[in-house]
């Protein structure tokens, strides 16, 4: 996107450039393929992430972190100053269907020109984080094993109420997954998914309250990041020697040290009331789970699912009123 100029644009002037460009068709196409990495990558199949592409994104700096989804803006705002690393997740992660549609269809489908535009506007949102390298992309992906749908694509709002509620099972389940593997948190402030990841948690996770100041815009929260990254850094360590541990003991020590750091950024706005939950060391079956929600049927039915085992209890921060 940057080089091709989209970063020096308005998250609204991208989307419409975006937009225009199937009247290009050479130049669309050529984007999806900078985009997928082609020819080095094929666009058949679907992209799984490989160890080398998980080790590097465990090993980045920054070891008191959170993964983010690209489009919930509130919480982008508010985990830039309270973490010292962002996970986000990548919407073109996998465009390899994109592509090969471009490739071959007639005409170019006007669902993925649209799908297109609106993640390189989210994108351009975000790049005051993204190119400071306060956050890096992270794939937008879930193992087969937890994943029923394989190629599963964003449904539209009209659609039938069981797929956007299955949709944000799916969702909760990708940031709980990346939390698991990157030992990060879960930051999310959409209704939905915060809906989904109480489903997920289950009714034993433990919750406490922590007051969090959120920054007016993205760009705000980057230039108050670099303004006390002297204090936000000792802040960062202690929070993460205290948060490591993920025991139910240790829960409201780590709201109090969130709160000192949310503390640095009072000059933004007034505090707001955000919920830390705590979960078990399993979930439920993912697939199972998400199976149960796409066909209406209450998740805490009998039978109980079979469960998951995690690495590490997750650790979700989420507003109290979203």
């Amino acid at each position: 996107m940057a080089s091709r100029g989209y970063a020096e644009l308005s998250p609204p002037e991208a989307e419409h450039a975006i937009l225009e460009l199937p009247t290009n068709r050479a130049e669309y196409v050529g984007v999806l393929q900078d985009i997928g990495d082609y020819p080095a990558r094929s666009p058949i199949g679907h992209r799984v992430p490989t160890d080398d592409e998980v080790r590097a994104l465990k090993s980045s700096v920054g070891r008191w972190r959170a993964v983010v989804l690209l489009e919930d803006e509130r919480a982008l705002r508010a985990a830039a100053c309270l973490f010292s690393r962002l996970f986000v997740l990548d919407p073109f992660y996998d465009t390899g269907a994109l592509l090969y549609a471009a490739w071959h269809d007639p005409l170019i489908k006007d669902e993925h020109s649209r799908r297109l535009a609106e993640q390189a506007g989210l994108l351009v949102r975000a790049a005051p984080l993204l190119n400071a390298g306060t956050a890096v992309l992270a794939p937008d992906h879930l193992p087969g094993s937890w994943n029923p749908r394989p190629g599963w694509r964003k449904p539209r709002l009209t659609q039938d109420p069981h797929q956007l509620a299955g949709w944000a099972i799916r969702t909760s389940l990708v940031l709980l997954y990346w939390a698991d593997r990157l030992d990060a948190l879960v930051c999310t402030a959409r209704p939905d998914v915060i809906a989904a990841l109480d489903v997920a948690l289950g009714p034993r996770a433990a919750t406490c309250s922590v007051d969090i100041h959120e920054p007016n815009r993205i760009d705000d929260a980057q230039v108050q990041r670099e303004a006390s990254a002297e204090h936000l850094c000792h802040r960062w360590r202690e929070v993460r020697r205290v948060g490591r541990r993920r025991a139910r003991a240790y829960l409201h020590d780590v709201a109090y040290e969130m709160a000192s750091i949310a503390e640095l950024m009072r000059r933004t706005q007034p505090s707001g009331e955000w919920r830390l939950s705590l979960g078990e060391t399993s979930l439920p079956e993912p697939a199972m789970l998400i199976r149960r929600v796409l066909n209406g049927q209450d998740p805490d039915r009998d039978p109980p699912l079979p469960r998951k085992k995690l690495k590490r209890r997750p650790l979700c921060l989420v507003p109290a009123s979203p």
